[in-house]
């Protein structure tokens, strides 16, 4: 693997401190236990990352672009083959920290459900109310009927039927 990633002390291959080396033209495969961030420091790279439950994704990555990687993904970092005398590829692995994945899980597991179960809440609401309006409904036309049909045969309610008034 001494050919692959090149030391600091490799002649004519300098990279910047703080970073790792890939010779022109070799492939590395990365799998992080944690997310972070890949970032290029010089050079170009091509770069697939595949992910549990993902389609793979295919890029290209300048020096100064960096991408994000999910824990537990496969990342394949090839190093493209660079004009005489420019600088190889040198990368840098940051990871990130965990309370930003805490809190993504806490939206999904938390937030979300809560906004379903409020606008559920509404809902349940609305249907009581109309509910409630339409037992008040029937509770007053049963009282109201037979009222109505006692108060009728003494000439005190006015009925329509078929276009005649009694009374």
């Amino acid at each position: 693997m001494h050919d692959v990633i090149f030391p600091p002390s490799a002649p004519g291959l300098a990279r910047p401190a703080g970073s790792w080396g890939l010779l022109p033209g070799r492939a590395l495969s990365l799998h992080p236990r944690s997310r972070g961030r890949l970032a290029l420091v010089q050079g170009r790279a091509w770069l697939t990352v595949s992910a549990a439950g993902q389609a793979s994704t295919d890029m290209v990555l300048h020096a100064g672009e960096g991408v994000e990687l999910p824990a537990h993904s496969h990342a394949v970092l090839e190093a493209w083959p660079q004009p005489v005398g420019a600088p190889a590829l040198a990368w840098q692995w940051a990871a990130l920290p965990a309370v930003a994945v805490a809190s993504l899980d806490w939206r999904q597991a938390v937030a979300v459900p809560a906004r379903d179960l409020s606008l559920a809440g509404r809902a349940l609401l609305e249907a009581a109310g109309r509910l409630g309006r339409g037992l008040l409904r029937l509770a007053a036309s049963v009282l109201v009927r037979p009222w109505v049909a006692s108060h009728a045969g003494r000439g005190v309610v006015w009925r329509i039927r078929w276009g005649l008034r009694s009374g």
